[in-house]
């Protein structure tokens, strides 16, 4: 099996590849993410797409962003419901709808 290498500079999502991480077990990078913070994600996450930024960075919604603990209390909704809308539906949906 080849070698999967990854350049600086290689994004994923909101994710910028700045350099490879020494750990013992799966092989990790160090990235930036759009919103400055730097995170170290293994490389199965960041190929299945199952990590795309930082985690801390939030949801864009009408202009702001804001995490989804956050949206969900400003809203007045369950944070989990929130999270379960939104494998279903858009944000703006999601948080309209009672």
């Amino acid at each position: 099996m080849r070698r999967i290498e990854l350049g600086a500079g290689k994004k994923y999502g909101m994710l910028a590849v700045i350099s490879e991480v020494t750990t013992a077990g799966k092989r990790k990078f160090r990235c930036k993410c759009a919103c400055g913070r730097e995170v170290d994600v293994r490389l199965d996450h960041l190929q299945s797409g199952h990590t795309s930024s930082c985690g801390k960075c939030g949801i864009e919604h009408s202009g702001e962003r804001k995490t989804l603990k956050d949206w969900a209390h400003m809203y007045g909704i369950n944070e989990s419901t929130l999270r379960a809308r939104l494998k279903k539906m858009s944000m703006r949906e999601a948080l309209e709808r009672k």
